[in-house]
């Protein structure tokens, strides 16, 4: 596989470029022609001499300063235990989630907001039904719970079609955990956000259900506890406060 073909995401999420002024211009040139009709997100020297970073929303390569050769991977900075590359990553994500409109989202708030997580899910997923079982005790710390569809089926299946309904009820935070109770939803048609979910899910990288977003732009990959779910989410909330 080619760089540029590894490289090649359709995302629309993004606009503009960051180039800062110490990375060279050969580097600034070869990161542009990288993709076609893509300029990079940003373009910006690395702790390492003669390495820069370049991030596509949340594909990041590197290139060294000879714009010749370019290095796919993680970036470690060993002393401080400290992914780099993840970490920018985190703020492709947050970019993702940040640019779809909570009005689209189905979300259970609770009396007093402390921190947010933005959650892929079907209504057909056993270990999304496990974490919307205990929504009561994240609202209660204070967690709010922001629901994005994302029919694993795709949209020719029913789970897209319960889904769809859910979102168009009268009220589709009860619609929401009846599907996730095994009630029946009643059937609804409406203009949804819901395909623009699923293409959010494709630039943060989601491969199954459910996913779990926290406000700093980490990912969790699966089910997580209230337990555990509760602290990790008030800490990515502080830590961008």
């Amino acid at each position: 596989m080619t760089p540029r073909a590894f490289l090649f995401i359709a995302l629309s999420f993004f606009a503009g470029v960051t180039l800062a002024q110490s990375v060279p211009q050969m580097v600034q040139d070869r990161a542009a022609e990288l993709i076609p009709d893509r300029l990079p997100d940003s373009v910006v020297a690395t702790p390492v001499a003669g390495l820069y970073e370049v991030t596509f929303g949340t594909q990041v390569v590197y290139l060294f300063e000879d714009g010749q050769h370019l290095l796919s991977g993680d970036l470690i900075d060993l002393d401080r235990g400290t992914n780099l590359t993840e970490d920018a990553r985190k703020v492709g994500r947050k970019a993702v989630i940040n640019g779809l409109d909570e009005a689209g989202m189905v979300v259970f708030s609770p009396s007093e907001t402390i921190s947010s997580i933005t959650v892929f899910t079907d209504t057909e997923c056993g270990y999304c039904v496990r974490l919307h079982n205990e929504i009561d005790q994240l609202l209660a710390a204070g967690v709010e719970v922001r629901y994005l569809g994302y029919p694993r089926a795709g949209v020719q299946s029913p789970s897209f079609d319960t889904l769809v309904s859910v979102w168009c009820s009268d009220d589709p935070q009860q619609a929401m955990t009846d599907a996730k109770s095994g009630r029946t939803v009643e059937p609804r048609s409406c203009k949804t956000d819901i395909a623009r979910h699923m293409e959010a899910a494709e630039g943060v990288g989601v491969r199954g259900t459910p996913t779990i977003v926290l406000q700093d732009g980490k990912t969790i990959p699966g089910y997580v506890p209230a337990g555990e779910l509760i602290p990790m989410a008030h800490a990515a909330a502080s830590a961008i406060n």
